[in-house]
């Protein structure tokens, strides 16, 4: 194992207060529920059973329907191991019953390929269904019910379609030689592996991994057996329309070439960050750091050139991928929900084995921005594409694909509900991401008023965590131990924090800081307390000039929350303001009704002024009138919730 630190398991981990604790409780009591009663609804729970579809549009099941309900489980397993919900613990029990009478003798498994398709037609069109990717989500969604149950049935029905995988793809059974369009069943059968001990699974993840991308390219083979030459037909040349010649065909789905050789991210992001999440604990488990090596150059590249600032990424529409350095759009992005929560899961990943607060920042503020505003404030409406920049006239003018606002406001549900369920799950999960351990050591990761209990040298110790965060950085520590223990408390120092101060009952105490995380080494006794203070002031950011939509402006951060401007507040036509960066910037809590406790920030600035003589003037010679405003900022993930007006996170700025 490469791994160098384990989770603290959620239900030794209390959370007491604060931003966190909010959204986590309001996901269990509001969204969880509401997850299971969709995916009920809209038939995803009723097909379900033994029947063959009639050719009825209305009814057809969907290839990815499956993902939807491994998804909804998990959030479920989550939601119910911190609070208990016995009659939603019953509901998912009679789904899991459901899915035990449809699994076949052999142990397949699939709600779409045994009402639509033959049997002939099983595994033979992984390039474009969805079929491996389904039984990932089933399978994660089956550990987690264990895990939070301990209930086996689910397990159970999973090991077999698991069992009948490995009888069907394995090297060792010289079977199938394919691996999914859509990656997820990686890291689900590595899931599997570490909670069954089966090597096998192991094997089969890495397996799927080591194939993909090599040549000939088996995407092309697999087409061609149907009769459908992909290099030959219009609709099927996906995979070569997408991307820049030189990346190859197969980029969409990153089997391009095999993923040693891959240097930078490409193609659908969701898939991407699956796939990289897969290679990881498949590196982990089995010592292989030269995987972990293509992982690191593959996060290096995607976070230093196709990151946005609130942590979306897959700035495409077309696609939902990357495309290339420094192509960062706003009011046209797309930054699906999705990608960001399989970056978080695959940043949680990289921080176990290299102890880097660079993961740890980058999951933080990808949590902060793109996670907790993809749901709304009340916790039932979403997003799936997360824009930094909106226009309402836009939407309201574009095409019928856009003209409902699906993209631009949080939405009850969608047809392709792949985010919903994926934002419920990671939120219901975040306990994991607080903090770690290993030999004599304790790592906080992130800040949250919560009490942790765990060991430290042999013995068993509670951190009692009391902050605010993230809307100050007062963070103190009190240690609750039985006996005097030696060990280290390791502490992020967030990369976006310029200072600190750290003390141990009220005495200021030195520390060596290492790939972020300060070193509190010490003979702890009952009653320390450790205080950690992180300056947070506003921060003004500027992008790389390579990102050619940004030049010439600012965004707004304090701490890891990234700031926007919405029309609620400061009238229409937002393009229109600058913010003067030489004036005092101010800010302060219970101004937003919504959540009071939000710090807001005010700036000043100007906004541009057209006189009546510009009415019917579309050009005339500058004569840059303005005229002095104030400018009232917003956390980017309470946007939308009073209304839908315009916002932007990309400002203009001046400077005298």
């Amino acid at each position: 194992m490469l791994q160098k630190m384990i989770p603290i398991p959620m239900d030794r981990i209390q959370l007491k207060s604060g931003l966190l604790q909010e959204k986590i409780e309001k996901n269990a009591r509001i969204t969880a529920p509401l997850i299971y009663q969709k995916c009920l609804e809209t038939g995803r729970i009723g097909v379900l059973r033994h029947w063959r579809w009639d050719g009825d549009s209305e009814t057809e099941p969907h290839p990815f329907w499956d993902s939807d309900i491994g998804k909804m489980i998990e959030s479920v397993a989550y939601a119910i191991r911190i609070y208990p919900d016995k009659e939603l613990e019953k509901k998912i029990d009679q789904v899991i019953d459901k899915l035990k009478a449809l699994q076949l003798p052999n142990g397949y498994l699939n709600s779409y390929f045994q009402a639509v398709a033959s049997e002939e037609d099983r595994f033979q069109n992984l390039y474009y269904m969805h079929e491996l990717y389904c039984a990932g989500h089933l399978i994660e969604g089956a550990v987690a019910w264990y895990e939070a149950t301990g209930k086996r049935k689910f397990l159970d029905i999973m090991i077999r379609y698991a069992d009948l995988l490995v009888n069907v793809f394995s090297d060792e059974k010289e079977g199938h030689p394919g691996y999914c369009g859509h990656p997820e069943i990686e890291l689900a059968l590595v899931r599997l592996y570490r909670v069954t001990d089966e090597k096998k699974y192991l094997e089969l993840a890495r397996t799927f991994i080591e194939r993909r991308g090599t040549e000939p390219y088996f995407f092309e083979l697999e087409s061609l057996k149907r009769g459908v030459d992909t290099t030959k037909t219009a609709n099927q040349k996906r995979h070569l329309k997408y991307f820049l010649e030189n990346r190859g065909p197969y980029a969409e789905y990153q089997a391009h070439k095999p993923v040693r050789q891959q240097k930078e991210p490409v193609g659908h992001a969701v898939r991407a960050m699956y796939l990289y999440s897969g290679m990881t604990e498949v590196a982990d488990c089995c010592d292989d750091s030269m995987l972990l090596d293509a992982c690191r150059t593959l996060w290096d590249n995607m976070v230093n050139t196709q990151y946005a600032i609130t942590g979306g990424i897959g700035a495409a529409s077309d696609g939902e991928r990357f495309t290339f350095a420094y192509d960062l759009p706003n009011e046209r992005t797309y930054n699906e929900s999705c990608a960001s929560v399989a970056l978080v899961q695959w940043a949680d990943r990289m921080l176990k084995l290299e102890t880097d607060a660079k993961y740890a920042d980058i999951l933080e503020q990808t949590l902060y921005n793109i996670i907790l505003g993809s749901v709304s404030n009340e916790g039932d409406q979403f997003f799936y594409a997360n824009y930094l920049s909106v226009y309402p006239r836009y939407y309201k003018n574009a095409s019928k694909a856009l003209n409902d606002k699906m993209y631009a406001e949080r939405q009850p549900w969608f047809q392709v509900s792949c985010c919903p369920p994926n934002i419920c799950r990671l939120i219901g999960s975040l306990g994991e991401k607080i903090a770690s351990t290993s030999e004599r050591r304790i790592w906080l990761h992130q800040y949250t008023a919560c009490r942790i209990s765990t060991d430290l040298g042999g013995q068993n110790v509670i951190l009692d965590v009391d902050t605010h965060y993230p809307w100050d950085g007062q963070i103190r520590v009190r240690m609750d131990l039985k006996q005097e223990t030696e060990g280290a408390l390791m502490l992020r120092i967030p990369g976006w924090c310029r200072k600190y101060q750290i003390s141990v009952n009220q005495v200021p105490f030195q520390v060596n800081v290492e790939k972020g995380y300060a070193d509190l080494s010490r003979r702890w006794k009952n009653g320390d307390v450790i205080d950690l203070n992180l300056d947070m002031p506003v921060v003004l950011m500027q992008a790389n000039p390579r990102v050619r939509e940004d030049c010439g402006k600012v965004a707004v951060m304090r701490g890891p929350v990234v700031y926007c401007i919405e029309g609620v507040d400061n009238g229409d036509e937002l393009a229109n303001l600058s913010i003067d960066v030489e004036k005092e910037i101010t800010y302060c809590s219970g101004k937003l009704k919504i959540m009071p406790e939000a710090v807001s920030i005010t700036l000043r600035g100007h906004r541009l002024m057209a006189d009546d003589e510009m009415e019917d003037q579309l050009y005339r010679p500058a004569d840059f009138r303005q005229k002095e405003v104030v400018i009232e900022a917003i956390p980017y993930f309470l946007w939308g919730n009073r209304g839908f007006s315009e916002m932007q996170v990309w400002n203009r700025f001046e400077k005298r």
